[in-house]
């Protein structure tokens, strides 16, 4: 019985993973493609982008599996894994704000702009939900419901103003080494003086929305799949 429990979980997230490596591969085919016939590098810095997106959601199926291995060595490795998580989270939904770039070019038709764009940034921000969603499952095996709900909230709120400094500010994850005093006044600044930072809190409130919004329909279409599974 356990043995087959296992299986089936490993049989879903390979599942998981394939959909998110088979949308990676449209993405990056749709890049291609672009690239021979416009004879430019042009948008090459998504498939970039969509490797940073793809750190947060392996470091979380990381965690999220040693999280239910009954050892102190596993649950040790949690804590790092979530550490790089946090830190790499909002380059996901950060590749929608790429969206930013879409404009009529000369020599290429304009819809395949917008669908090179929308590939990478549902892709990119679905791997950011699916990231999320199994850390908040790693923080209600420890703690409870309502807790797990707190800390997902709390990560789109804060990834939603990291976004604003990656966006607007041009501060980038490793920065957090690199630069972490300059990184921490920057991002400082705008917590302490709102008033005069009016577009960060905009951004950011307003992107949190978003986020939230994205991320209750993910949960409730799961939540659907498995009353229908039921019947």
């Amino acid at each position: 019985m356990f043995s087959s429990v296992i299986l089936l979980r490993n049989s879903r997230q390979l599942g998981l993973i394939s959909a998110l490596i088979f949308a990676t591969a449209v993405s990056l085919g749709l890049l291609v493609l672009r690239v021979i016939y416009s004879h430019t590098p042009q948008f090459s810095w998504l498939g970039w982008n969509l490797f940073l997106a793809w750190m947060p959601v392996l470091c979380a199926l990381l965690a999220y599996n040693l999280a239910r291995q009954r050892s102190k060595l596993a649950a040790l490795v949690v804590f790092p894994c979530a550490v790089i998580w946090f830190f790499f989270f909002p380059n996901a939904p950060y590749l929608v704000i790429d969206m930013i770039h879409l404009k009529a070019r000369p020599g290429l038709p304009f819809w395949y702009d917008l669908l090179l764009l929308l590939a990478f940034a549902w892709t990119g921000f679905f791997l950011g939900l699916v990231s999320l969603m199994l850390m908040q499952e790693v923080v209600r095996g420890r703690t409870n419901a309502t807790l797990s709900w707190l800390f997902a909230l709390v990560m789109i709120c804060l990834a939603s103003f990291g976004i604003y400094l990656g966006r607007f500010q041009r501060w980038n994850s490793w920065d957090v080494i690199s630069n972490p005093l300059r990184l921490f006044f920057a991002a400082a600044r705008p917590v302490r003086h709102p008033v005069t930072h009016l577009e960060t809190v905009a951004f950011s409130v307003l992107f949190a929305f978003f986020l939230v919004a994205m991320y209750l329909m993910l949960r409730a279409v799961m939540n659907f799949h498995h009353e229908v599974g039921r019947n």
